[in-house]
């Protein structure tokens, strides 16, 4: 419904109030008119109600009184009004409402506008952030909260599960690795950095998109790291023949991977070629949405940040080269990667302890 007669209508009021001295009065005007507008440009009520934060059955009101009476029922000046500062009561309202809509953005003119819309009181949109730390709130990023995670085995691998593992497997000459696979893309990633105030700072794209893989284990207290990169998927079939050289690479009879949840990973073919290779090769799972159980997301990280922000490659060939030299090269960096793993080394001293040697990254990688 497009209705141009009554938005002019609407529009010419609007012109005349802005001329105005700005009061609640004429603030809430405002808001209804525009409101109004949108509604007789073809938009719906629900629509509207969202975008402007007001209630449906208020704005059908303003919608029906306005068909009636015209743009004299939109000013309210008859309304008594409420003082400019807001009681403590309706303080705990607006601090209840933003903490049960968590799901949506809050920021200063969002609760401008619900306090011009709820109460009819204008605050300076400054003074806002002022006024909302008083009410116990601060202005931060949200998080991610994994509603599958599964806190209680979390909690009993951590405390329990992993400590038997290195307990028993060390004991009997195995040595274990976490495992995980990492992708870099040609197309990089771009992240903050210093430049001259003023200036953009661009980074070369080549419009083109391709994706290099490296599959990776490390030894947590010997700081160990061995890893394959592939151009192509990650896949069951990859993951066997990585654990194979895995096992030739560092000459030893005995080998037990933790890894993380991935469906190739529990691959029927899969499961049953381990299970006959049992003798010297053994897969424990973290538990479900657990990333953070696994100190070689750290690793992963530090390699981006220091290796593969602000960069793009033209070809895949390209990258996995630049990537190649980087793997060749890494254990030349054990200073900066004895920081980046110091606080996985404290989070597992004591899972660290059985080994005898010191718990000093020295990395050794192939490609």
């Amino acid at each position: 419904m497009f209705d141009k007669k009554n938005i002019n209508q609407l529009k010419d009021y609007l012109k005349k109030l802005k001329k105005q001295k700005m009061t609640p009065v004429i603030v809430r005007a405002i808001i209804r008119i525009k409101a109004l507008i949108a509604y007789y440009k073809g938009n719906s009520i629900k629509n509207i109600s969202q975008c402007f934060d007001i209630n449906e059955k208020s704005l059908k009101a303003w919608i029906k009184n306005f068909e009636i009476g015209g743009v004299e029922t939109i000013n309210d000046e008859k309304r008594s009004g409420r003082p400019v500062k807001l009681p403590k009561e309706q303080q705990e309202e607006l601090k209840k409402m933003i903490e049960e809509n968590k799901n949506r953005v809050w920021v200063s003119r969002h609760i401008y506008n619900y306090l011009i819309i709820s109460y009819g009181i204008i605050y300076s949109v400054k003074y806002l952030p002022e006024l909302l730390n008083k009410l116990g709130m601060s202005y931060h990023k949200t998080v991610h909260f994994l509603i599958k995670r599964d806190n209680e085995k979390r909690r009993e691998w951590i405390q329990k599960k992993l400590p038997e593992i290195y307990r028993e497997k060390i004991e009997a000459g195995w040595r274990i690795f976490y495992q995980d696979e990492v992708g870099f893309q040609t197309d990089g990633t771009l992240t903050y950095t210093w430049g001259t105030r003023g200036e953009k700072i661009e980074i070369e794209n080549y419009g083109r998109h391709g994706r290099v893989n490296l599959i990776g284990a490390f030894e947590l207290g010997t700081g160990i790291f061995y890893g394959i990169l592939t151009s192509f998927g990650v896949n069951a079939m990859r993951f066997r023949r990585f654990i194979c050289h895995l096992k030739r690479e560092m000459r030893t009879d005995k080998i037990l991977l933790i890894c993380d949840n991935a469906r190739f990973h529990k691959a029927k073919w899969l499961t049953q070629w381990i299970a006959a290779q049992s003798e010297w090769l053994r897969l424990e799972f973290l538990p479900a949405y657990s990333p953070d159980f696994n100190p070689i997301e750290r690793l992963w990280k530090w390699m981006k940040g220091e290796f593969t922000h602000n960069k793009c490659w033209k070809t895949k060939k390209a990258l996995y080269k630049y990537l190649s030299d980087i793997i060749s090269k890494i254990s030349s960096y054990a200073d900066s990667l004895k920081s980046v793993m110091n606080k996985e080394n404290k989070r597992f001293e004591e899972i660290c302890r059985h080994y005898e040697v010191p718990v000093i990254p020295q990395f050794d990688m192939a490609a």
